[in-house]
């Protein structure tokens, strides 16, 4: 007998230039508060900030990574 395999996804959390953001493959990049939550709007400094660290390499985004992605349980 083989047994569940389940996977539990969320969006990638990062940290970049004072700004924490995450990144989902459903609704893309939006900003988030101190304490997690969703910002209501995401301005023009925002949007600055997150176009600059989409010119990083993939390595430099992965060590702006703070949490979130997929975990199998």
């Amino acid at each position: 007998m083989s047994g569940f395999v389940a996977h539990i996804c969320r969006p990638i959390i990062y940290e970049y230039k004072g700004w924490t953001f995450e990144v989902s493959s459903t609704s893309g990049p939006w900003p988030l508060r101190k304490n997690g939550e969703l910002r209501a709007r995401a301005g023009m400094k925002f949007w600055k900030v997150f176009s600059e660290w989409q010119d990083l390499s993939g390595g430099e985004k992965q060590k702006t990574r703070v949490g979130g992605g997929c975990v199998r349980v």
